[in-house]
């Protein structure tokens, strides 16, 4: 019996399906939106920052006529003088629609910013259920990272320089870093040290890329090894005299800020690593313990730097880097050969 009345329910429920796939199949046909940037039909476009971005838009009712068209930034916000409707002289009674504008205008910073802008379109006719057509235009704002091979020496070693600014590949011997001014020490990303053991704490031996002085000034950093007092006298041949000049505060922060370093791990094959967004997504990476001794293997090494140090202690620029490790030869006289791609600027 219940058998029979879950046939019944069927039965009742079979023509009113049939008739909404019928409906569904009798809808008119979407209006079609067609998109050029920079003359090619193509949704999606990467640019070099600053580089114009001129788009195309047409609008065509396949039946009937135009009834509104908006185009809306990534934030949902309308374009001035969007949108239209059929009370605009510029839609009245017409079935097509075109509009031309460059993009740069409604870019952050005129398109110098690294991001990833939406432009939404929405078209809609007057047809009888309403058809809506609404496409998405990704303009990437990118550099291509700066590839290149170098060896970094370890402290003793007198062959190669083991201070590199990663964004320029310029390495400098401990002389070329002494005749430095403030502004030039600055710019280095990183120093490559050995730490050996009995001299330096078994968590801070074999390899290490540190910053040239850190935010405190116990932060482990070439600058740490010459002020702290174990190592006074062992480190005293690395003396960089200009930065042992630097003030340090009552909480011990220096008072000028030189870029720190966070460490990650990557899993990606370095090849894979071309532009400048392809590092975006470490941009917010938090610190990563590497074990040691780190020999081989892919990592983002982002350089961290506060704007308005130490008045201000949370606005940062970061600049990502990926680093391959190439090759090693160990000790305090030994090298270190990295494949680099490296971000120019601080973007994120």
């Amino acid at each position: 019996m219940r058998t029979n009345t879950y046939l019944f329910i069927i039965c009742l429920l079979l023509p009113i399906c049939q008739s909404c796939i019928k409906e569904l199949h009798d809808l008119p046909p979407r209006p079609e939106i067609t998109v050029k940037l920079n003359g090619i039909i193509q949704d999606t476009i990467i640019i070099a920052p600053g580089e114009d971005v001129n788009i195309e838009v047409e609008c065509n009712a396949q039946k009937g006529i135009l009834q509104e068209v908006t185009i809306k930034d990534k934030v949902s916000t309308n374009l001035p003088g969007f949108p239209l409707t059929q009370d605009s002289s510029l839609l009245q009674n017409k079935s097509s629609y075109s509009y031309r504008f460059n993009a740069n205008d409604y870019m952050a910073d005129g398109g110098q910013a690294y991001q990833t802008y939406n432009f939404q379109v929405i078209c809609q006719d007057n047809n009888n259920p309403k058809q809506l057509r609404s496409k998405t235009i990704s303009i990437l704002v990118a550099e291509e990272l700066k590839s290149y091979t170098i060896t970094l020496g370890a402290q003793d070693n007198k062959e190669h320089g083991g201070f590199l600014n990663v964004s320029t590949g310029k390495s400098y011997t401990l002389e070329e870093v002494r005749q430095m001014n403030m502004k030039e020490l600055l710019e280095i990303s990183l120093c490559y040290f050995w730490g050996e053991e009995g001299v330096v704490p078994i968590y801070e031996q074999n390899q290490r890329f540190i910053p040239l002085v850190g935010t405190y000034y116990y932060t482990t950093s070439w600058y740490s090894y010459l002020s702290q007092a174990e190592y006074t006298e062992i480190f005293k041949p690395y003396s960089i005299p200009l930065i042992e000049q630097i003030p340090v505060d009552e909480n011990s922060k220096m008072s000028i800020q030189f870029p720190y370093l966070l460490k990650a791990i990557s899993g990606s094959p370095f090849e894979d690593y071309n532009l400048t967004t392809d590092l975006l997504k470490y941009a917010q990476t938090s610190s990563t313990t590497l074990e040691v001794p780190v020999v081989y293997g892919i990592y983002i090494f982002t350089e961290c730097r506060y704007t308005n140090w130490p008045e201000d202690q949370s606005t940062q620029q970061k600049r990502p880097h990926v680093i391959r490790i190439n090759s090693l030869v160990p000790g305090p006289q030994g090298s270190i050969t990295l494949d680099i791609k490296a971000s120019t600027d601080f973007n994120y």
